[in-house]
């Protein structure tokens, strides 16, 4: 098999990524009913039911899109934002994502990450203590974004009061993992990317003349025994889960926050029942995910719908399709707080590559909205935020709330 039978089979509908970006989920319920896969650019396609895109995550026909093909099939120039990509273990396969990813994954356990529960809460019931009364403020800037950065800081070690300047940076970078990567912003991705990476060397670095009781020094030690990665190399890992748990989680948290709000009924329902608090997180990453697709890469001609995918293009399979699919969730547009969940979120992925941080981040969610609704319940919803692209790591606009100066 080879291009020829790609050719001659039937064509994909290739789609504007800036079409499909206004109302993705609109879009999707629309192409799903007709085409399993789309082309968004020159070898690079996005599956879109259900039946394939799970499926796809394991698929041995695919691996985790590697970093370098990454750089080249998005045209992403030549610099600390082309390196990171390149060689962070998100970005990797076989040994080579093992070795570096074990480096955290033992690091993280789930086990570890319910132990810090109770630090959690505490975080957020601060965070909230300090939130404005009485006037309107960005919810998203004031609190969704706080807790995550705040948590990334303590578990790696780094100083909690730079977690909003880490943070802000981490912001400007994320739009490089979008399905299109925005060129026109190069710059500012650019130079987000050397100052995270200067800031992260430096705090490995010092560690390395002083270590501390920290995650940073266990790994910069663990680093120094083994050598088997540059130092910049470990710089880039350590930037990677800063990135992968500071944004995406700020994204979810603040949209599962809206989405209750929205709903007084549900709102109410928290508020009585606690236990209902789960449930709630893992439906609105279902309903609005933060993260909208992963990446593969075939490695041999691969089958979705009626369309044969040579070898050596990407696909991604777009799991913000898949969970409002209705052959496999009932009535997908539907929030519903007590929807019975499949054992593993979509949104996190699956295989060897399934997120590192998924305890972390789901704890974050918990506990912040258990502080949010201890400590202000009467918070009212002004504007509510809207998630914008599709793919990859999304973004999220404002979310203006006020909370009662006296409740």
């Amino acid at each position: 098999m080879n291009q020829t039978r790609h050719i001659a089979a039937r064509a994909p509908l290739i789609v504007d990524p800036a079409t499909l970006a206004e109302d993705p989920h609109a879009s999707f319920a629309e192409l799903r009913k007709n085409h399993a896969l789309i082309q968004l650019g020159e070898g690079q396609y996005m599956a879109l039911r259900a039946e394939n895109v799970l499926p796809l995550l394991t698929d041995p026909r695919t691996t985790q899109i590697k970093g370098k093909d990454y750089v080249r099939l998005r045209g992403i120039p030549d610099g600390a934002t082309a390196r990171l990509l390149r060689d962070f273990f998100l970005f990797a396969n076989g040994d080579e994502h093992r070795s570096r990813r074990t480096l955290f994954a033992r690091r993280l356990p789930h086990g570890t990450m319910r132990d810090m529960q109770t630090e959690i809460r505490s975080v957020a019931d601060a965070i909230v203590a300090d939130l404005p009364r009485g006037t309107s403020f960005d919810f998203v800037a004031r609190m969704a974004a706080r807790v995550p950065a705040a948590m990334i800081a303590g578990i790696l070690g780094l100083p909690r009061a730079d977690a909003p300047y880490f943070a802000s940076r981490v912001y400007e970078l994320a739009p490089a993992v979008a399905p299109i990567y925005p060129i026109e912003d190069h710059q500012r991705i650019e130079e987000a990317a050397v100052q995270l990476f200067d800031y992260v060397g430096d705090h490995l670095a010092d560690r390395l003349v002083s270590p501390r009781d920290d995650m940073l020094s266990s790994l910069v030690a663990s680093w120094q025994a083994s050598q088997e990665i540059s130092f910049d190399s470990l710089v880039h890992q350590v930037l990677g889960i800063i990135i992968g748990g500071t944004d995406t989680t700020r994204a979810a948290f603040a949209m599962l926050v809206a989405l209750l709000l929205e709903r007084p009924d549900d709102w109410a329902a928290i508020q009585a029942d606690p236990a209902l608090i789960p449930g709630a997180v893992s439906e609105a990453m279902r309903f609005d995910p933060s993260v909208g697709s992963i990446p593969r890469f075939t490695e041999a001609e691969l089958e979705i719908g009626d369309i044969i995918l040579p070898t050596g293009v990407a696909v991604l399979a777009s799991t913000m399709s898949a969970m409002r699919d209705p052959a496999l969730y009932e009535d997908p547009d539907r929030f519903d707080i007590r929807r019975d969940q499949p054992r593993l979120h979509p949104v996190f992925g699956n295989g060897p590559h399934r997120c590192i941080g998924e305890m972390l981040a789901r704890l974050e969610m918990q506990e912040g909205l258990a502080a949010l609704i201890a400590a202000a319940p009467g918070i009212e919803l002004e504007t509510a935020p809207r998630m914008t692209g599709f793919g990859s790591i999304r973004q999220i606009t404002p979310m203006q709330v006020c909370i009662p100066e006296f409740q």
